[in-house]
C-alpha cells in the first residue's frame, strides 16, 4: 500500500520501492499486489507483471475509503499488507479498519518519523503523528527500517517495541553491471548531487556554502554538478548567484536509464549532504562504478555498506 500525490517528476521514489519490492517477492513465487492511493500512483503502475488496484483520491477521500474497505473485506486470510510512508491522513482510517479486522501489517516510514521533518512540520502535521500516527505504530505487526538511524530517530519520538523492529538496507537491482568506471577525460575535478531538489532536506544549502568556501580556500579547477528536479530549483540558482558560484556550479536536469549511467561515469565524487533522504541509491549506484561518495548520517544506509563521512567541514557550514 503507497500513497503518492501528483507531482512533476516522472519517479516517485516510495511508488518506485514498492514497485521494486513486489517485482521480486513475485519472482520467489509470492501472489503479490499493490495498491496505489492518489493521482499519483496511476502512470508509474502501468504494464506490471503482478496486479495492480488503483485507489484515486480525486474526489471526495471517504469514497476512497469505502472502496479500500471493500477491497480488504476480500482479503484472504494470511494476507500481510505492507504500509509505506508516514504522516499521511487517508492511511489512519484504512489502518484502523485492518487492525479492528486484525489484519496484520507490516509498516516501512521510510524516515518520515525524521526528528527534523518533524520539527519542520506544519502545527497539524506535528499533531497528525501525535494523535494518529503513534497509534499505527504500536498498531504495526512489524516496523521496518532501512537504518539503526532511522529506528533511534523513532524511538526518540515515539518509543515502541523494539522485538517487532527489523532493519534491512534498501538495496540496488544491478543493472548497470557493464559500465565501466570512470576513465578521466579532463582535468577538472567533477563532485556531483543527483537527487531532488529540495534545499532543506537533502542538504543543498549545506553543499553550496562548503562549496563556497572550498573554493575560496583552495585554488583548484574542482566544479559542482546539480542534477535534478523539484521546487526548489529556482531558489537554488538565486543562491549561486548570490555566493558567485555560477563559473563553477551547474543546475542540470534529471536523466533516467542508460544516460543517467553516461553522465555518472564523467564524474569524479558523489556528494549527498542530506537531512532527511530515505532513498539514496544513487549512492549505491556511484558505488557500483567505483565512484566515492561523500554523505551524511541521514541518508540512511547501513555503516557495513556505507562509511559515514559527514565531515567538520561540512559541520561547521551547516546551517539549520
Amino acid at each position: 500500500m503507497v500513497f503518492a500525490r501528483k507531482a512533476k517528476e516522472k519517479i516517485n521514489q516510495l511508488v518506485d520501492i514498492a514497485n521494486q519490492l513486489a517485482t521480486e517477492q513475485l519472482k520467489l513465487g509470492h501472489t503479490v499486489q499493490v495498491w496505489g492511493i492518489g493521482s499519483g500512483t496511476l502512470d508509474q503502475l502501468q504494464q506490471k507483471p503482478y496486479k495492480v488496484i488503483c485507489f484515486s483520491t480525486s474526489l471526495f477521500m471517504w469514497n476512497t475509503i469505502d472502496n479500500m474497505k471493500k477491497a480488504i473485506s476480500l482479503i484472504k486470510p494470511g494476507t500481510i499488507i505492507h504500509v509505506h510512508g508516514g504522516i499521511i491522513p487517508i492511511f489512519y482510517p484504512i489502518i484502523f479498519h485492518l487492525h479492528k479486522n486484525n489484519c496484520p501489517f507490516i509498516l516501512s516510514p521510510h524516515g518520515r518519523y525524521n526528528t527534523n521533518t518533524l520539527k519542520s512540520a506544519s502545527f497539524l502535521k506535528r499533531k497528525h503523528f501525535e494523535n494518529f500516527d503513534t497509534n499505527i505504530i504500536n498498531w504495526a505487526s512489524a516496523i521496518h527500517f532501512v537504518s539503526e538511524f532511522e529506528r533511534k530517530e523513532l524511538l526518540a519520538c515515539c518509543p515502541f517495541d523494539l522485538q517487532k523492529s527489523y532493519i534491512i538496507p534498501n538495496g540496488l537491482i544491478d543493472n548497470n553491471i557493464n559500465i565501466a568506471p570512470k576513465i578521466m577525460k579532463h582535468d577538472e575535478i567533477i563532485y556531483c548531487f543527483y537527487g531532488e531538489l529540495n534545499m532543506i532536506n537533502m542538504g543543498i544549502d549545506i553543499l553550496l556554502n562548503a562549496f563556497f568556501v572550498f573554493k575560496k580556500t583552495n585554488s583548484n579547477n574542482a566544479v559542482l554538478w546539480i542534477m535534478g528536479n523539484g521546487k526548489d530549483r529556482n531558489t537554488i540558482l538565486k543562491s549561486i548567484k548570490k555566493l558567485g558560484l555560477h563559473k563553477y556550479v551547474f543546475v542540470k536536469p534529471m536523466v533516467y536509464g542508460a544516460l543517467k549511467f553516461e553522465q555518472l561515469s564523467k564524474i569524479d565524487i558523489m556528494v549527498r549532504p542530506s537531512r532527511l533522504d530515505y532513498s539514496p541509491f544513487v549512492v549505491l549506484e556511484s558505488a557500483s562504478m567505483s565512484i566515492p561518495s561523500i554523505v551524511s548520517n541521514e541518508i540512511y544506509l547501513k555503516r557495513k555498506f556505507c562509511r559515514s563521512t559527514y565531515s567538520n567541514f561540512y559541520r561547521k557550514h551547516e546551517r539549520y
